[in-house]
């Protein structure tokens, strides 16, 4: 058996960034098996909120749309004040901090954001355990997926793109980056 690599594997082994994103997307019909999925998994680390509205950047880059948002923020960002400022109609999440690490159900997509490379290795080791917990679910229909980095002004870098769970698994096994 081999070892799994955290998502974001090949990124830090080509240096770049500075922030790292990982999307999924799902049969449409998955929406509300996919939050029930993601909310069963331990995650670590991570605060749950819930949002309803049209959220600006929502870590899901394709849903700035009026919808129901499941966020799971790592505790060290996440402040009744991010909070309140989405209830107050500022609608775009605000990190206190140069680091952070956001998970989001966005209907049937899944993203994960981590900003400057993430908080700690708990926090990243989380979301690799729930894109495999998710992947290996027969419950949902993984559509396509894609890692990318990019943000404060740096040039977005595609790293691999796929159509089914088994391209990401066996994504998460490669030894070699092609960089």
């Amino acid at each position: 058996m081999s070892t799994i690599k955290n998502w974001f594997w090949e990124i830090q082994e080509c240096r770049q960034g500075p922030h790292y994103y990982f999307n999924a997307t799902f049969a449409l019909s998955d929406a509300e098996c996919l939050v029930a999925l993601v909310r069963q998994h331990s995650l670590s680390g991570f605060v749950h909120c819930q949002f309803v509205g049209n959220l600006i950047n929502a870590p899901c880059g394709r849903c700035n749309y009026q919808g129901a948002y499941d966020l799971y923020i790592d505790q060290y960002n996440y402040s009744e004040n991010f909070i309140s400022r989405l209830e107050s109609g500022k609608y775009t999440i605000t990190c206190l901090h140069s680091q952070w690490n956001i998970i989001g159900v966005c209907g049937n997509e899944l993203a994960i954001e981590y900003g400057s490379g993430g908080i700690t290795d708990t926090h990243n080791e989380t979301g690799t355990s729930l894109i495999v917990a998710i992947a290996q679910s027969p419950e949902v229909t993984l559509i396509d997926w894609q890692v990318n980095s990019g943000g404060e002004g740096y040039q977005p870098v595609g790293f691999e793109i796929g159509k089914s769970a088994t391209e990401l698994l066996a994504y998460l096994q490669i030894k070699e980056p092609f960089c």
